[in-house]
């Protein structure tokens, strides 16, 4: 068994939580990514769906391959003056897992000028798939509408609704888009609802499934190349009846020690804290990405936060999805258990083009399926 503890640190990633700064913002440069990530798990947590909006693919092999990206599409681009992500490729990338296991998953990589976003309010449509921030006399939240084509023909068509519970936490707080990692957590908490449909070209009715449970959404950009700039990146949350709990744990290229942070939203108040980490039963996966099996979050004021990563949903060379168990104690000293998402994301092999070929097979384009699932 390995173990390794490490002290609290410092932040090194722009934090905020707020609803007027999930809009898309113009980039300078070609490396520079934005994305929006949506989940939910069911209430018996059989279910799970993760829809990530993405205005530039980090894991593409033309966003990570700078040079060939350049010159392919440079010609086009000159003609066209009113694209708003001139050198970027966009994508929309969504999972269903049921017991632990892919169902459905669409990963569909589209033109520069198939995506539009919205300076001014929470909205981005990429092909025909879109998600905007609508209000309601029941509330106000996200609806979601995906129109995606899986393998073997298929098609996937989904409605969403994201109905905000917890979110808007910080509201007046500036993003720094300039020079660090900007993450935004929305929404930690949302009521979920939705409907999936598989069809075939022929129109003809496949499956359906209803969806109910509780979701999360947060928003990450940076101007930076991931591959140069993140070393490791683990990130997770659970819901529990009373509270919410969000851990953080970010490395950069030449940090010395990651980012820890855990969050805890309860009675409606977010407390962000640096928390102190230590991991035991080191792993690998399929792919040799070494992962902790388990993880301890804690902080100063005795909140803790216990991670068992039970099973691996999804996994590639760059990253792994997990289903875990969560316990959070809190200053009443009542551990509290749930089952949660995390996620780890080691984005080093990005930089080798040997793998380009694997991971294009994954990726659908230009209106096909991907050909590995």
């Amino acid at each position: 068994m390995a173990t390794a503890t490490e002290q609290i640190t410092k932040e090194r990633f722009s934090f905020s939580s707020s609803i007027a700064a999930d809009v898309w913002h113009p980039k300078q440069n070609a490396q520079a990514f934005e994305w929006w990530y949506f989940d939910a798990l069911s209430e018996d947590g059989r279910d799970a769906v993760v829809i990530i909006f993405l205005d530039n693919f980090i894991f593409s092999p033309r966003y990570n391959s700078p040079n060939r990206r350049i010159n392919r599409i440079a010609d086009k681009l000159r003609r066209k003056k009113n694209l708003q992500c001139q050198q970027c490729f966009p994508a929309i990338a969504f999972t269903y897992y049921r017991d632990g296991k892919p169902k459905y998953r669409a990963i569909n990589e589209f033109l520069p000028e198939e995506f539009s976003a919205s300076e001014n309010t929470p909205a981005c449509k990429i092909g025909d798939n879109l998600f905007r921030l609508e209000s309601a006399p029941y509330g106000s939240g996200y609806m979601l509408s995906i129109n995606a084509k899986l393998r073997k023909n298929r098609n996937l068509k989904a409605n969403f609704e994201w109905l905000s519970i917890e979110s808007d936490f910080l509201p007046e707080k500036p993003v720094n888009t300039a020079d660090s990692h900007s993450w935004n957590l929305v929404a930690p908490r949302a009521d979920v609802t939705g409907r999936i449909n598989i069809g075939d070209d022929a129109g003809k009715s496949l499956d359906v499934v209803h969806f109910r449970g509780t979701g999360y959404h947060d928003h990450n950009l940076d101007n930076r190349w991931m591959p140069e700039t993140v070393c490791d990146w683990q990130w997770g949350r659970a819901h529990f009846p009373d509270a919410t709990a969000v851990f953080y744990r970010y490395k950069e290229h030449g940090e010395e020690k990651p980012t820890t942070k855990l969050f805890t939203v309860r009675n409606d108040e977010l407390r962000d804290r640096d928390a102190s980490y230590e991991e035991q039963n080191l792993a690998r996966d399929k792919f040799g990405i070494k992962y902790p099996q388990r993880m301890t979050f804690a902080t100063e004021d005795d909140i803790r936060l216990r991670v068992k990563q039970l099973k691996i949903i999804d996994s590639s060379f760059f990253y792994l999805r997990f289903l875990s168990e969560m316990t959070l104690t809190l200053r009443d000293g009542k551990p509290r258990k749930t089952i949660g998402l995390t996620e780890f994301l080691k984005p080093k092999s990005l930089k080798y083009q040997w793998l380009d070929w694997l991971t294009n097979m994954r990726i659908g384009r230009n209106g096909k399926g991907s050909f590995l699932p």
